[in-house]
């Protein structure tokens, strides 16, 4: 089981940087953080989003190749799926999947996987409620997974 640390954002960056509260939590999505420099870890992402990331984004939790950080409570409508007020944003929970060269790429999927799978124990879903980034928007994310970068997809 991965570890789960909760580093809760304030709720002034709740405000700047989600829909608020309401989602119901009727899918999970999985992305990848496209940052590939070393140290872009949970931890760092963790930390973009408690200092207000300068982007309009945000996500629920952040899994690299030795734990999860959780940002966002569930019940909050992350900014992830690039449907502005659609279901993407609105009814998902965002999962991160960092993928940093100094990362164990595998672990770190494994990591997402295990944590998807205790998500949808927690909120009464099954596999046929994951999607992916894509299946909101047409970016191609997650990138790596979609390209079954070792082995994975």
């Amino acid at each position: 089981m991965v570890k789960v640390k909760k580093q809760l954002v304030s709720e002034h960056v709740i405000d700047e940087r989600s829909y608020g509260y309401g989602n119901p939590v009727n899918t999970i999505t999985i992305h990848q953080t496209g940052n590939t420099h070393a140290g872009a870890d949970a931890q760092a992402h963790a930390n973009i989003q408690t200092n207000m990331n300068s982007r309009q984004a945000s996500w629920h939790y952040t899994v690299d190749d030795e734990e999860a950080i959780q940002s966002f409570p569930d019940n909050v409508q992350c900014w992830h799926a690039t449907d502005g007020g659609g279901p993407g944003n609105t009814t998902s929970l965002a999962i991160e999947l960092c993928i940093n060269k100094d990362g164990d790429y595998e672990k770190t999927v494994q990591n997402g996987a295990e944590l998807a799978r205790e998500l949808l124990d927690k909120h009464h879903l099954t596999v046929n409620d994951l999607r992916q980034h894509h299946d909101w928007h047409t970016k191609n994310c997650p990138a790596q997974i979609r390209a079954g970068k070792h082995g994975i997809g």
